[in-house]
């Protein structure tokens, strides 16, 4: 049977192996990440040092003008703006002239580049699917659908794992005595096995610190124009093996009697 410890070593293991570190100048470093874009281009960090003990992590403006090429736009007043600086709150990222910062201590540089990496790829997930002439995205669809149905939850929950990295849930609902807490995952691009692995880790890192039982869910973008889009069998397998719950969407009334028990 697949181990779920095992997957999330090789997870870190792969991550540590993959990530490469450039020195372009006395006060840079480039940081090339496994993962990669819509266009299947490699999301890249740069380190610069501010003082002698902090440093400056940014994607120098990337996924904003990524998004832009693709029609995704965020005005001053617009409501994709608003929930943009609304996520970035949640991993403690900052806006400065669409470059996305962390500014940090060095001694904190790991936990600060994982906030900055995470906080691209969600904004990517979130963004990238989304109609570019809609106000609306997948996560939001699944805030509607939980309060539509009288179903509580807590948002951008964070936990720190054994690693002493930050994980965020996009939604949690509260436990009471023996009901455990179910925290909840958003995929948009559900397909993405990339993005899975990332989820799966976090999930893996989180499970063991959860303050009383705790079960662990994926709601997963299957929204196609005419019929439901087929999500990848592997992608399912690998969260049903290691105790993840996938809900896929489309099916998501189905589902309503295991979120409020």
């Amino acid at each position: 049977m697949i181990n779920a410890h095992s997957l999330n070593q090789d997870y870190l293991s792969w991550l540590n192996a993959n990530t490469s570190f450039e020195q372009i100048n006395t006060e840079t470093v480039r940081i090339d990440s496994p993962f990669t874009d819509a266009d299947n281009d490699e999301i890249v960090m740069y380190a610069i040092q501010t003082t002698s003990n902090t440093l400056r992590l940014t994607d120098d403006g990337w996924t904003l003008d990524n998004l832009a090429a693709r029609g995704v736009t965020f005005t001053h007043s617009s409501h994709r703006q608003k929930l943009l600086h609304h996520q970035l709150i949640a991993y403690g990222v900052r806006l400065d002239n669409d470059a996305l910062i962390v500014e940090t201590e060095l001694r904190h540089f790991a936990e600060a580049k994982h906030r900055l990496l995470q906080a691209i790829l969600f904004i990517n997930d979130m963004f990238i699917l989304a109609p570019a002439k809609s106000p609306h995205v997948f996560l939001e669809d699944v805030a509607h659908f939980l309060t539509q149905n009288n179903i509580r939850t807590n948002q951008n929950m964070a936990y720190v794992g054994e690693s002493g990295l930050i994980h965020k849930f996009d939604f949690s609902i509260p436990g009471i005595d023996q009901i455990p807490a179910k925290l909840i995952k958003v995929l948009s691009g559900a397909n993405n096995p990339l993005i899975a692995k990332a989820t799966l880790a976090d999930i893996e890192q989180t499970r063991p610190i959860t303050p009383g039982p705790s079960e662990f869910y994926v709601f997963l973008n299957d929204w196609g124009k005419e019929q439901p889009k087929t999500i990848n069998p592997d992608i399912l397998s690998l969260f049903r093996l290691n105790g993840i719950t996938p809900l896929l969407f489309s099916q998501r009334n189905e589902y309503l009697a295991t979120l409020t028990q």
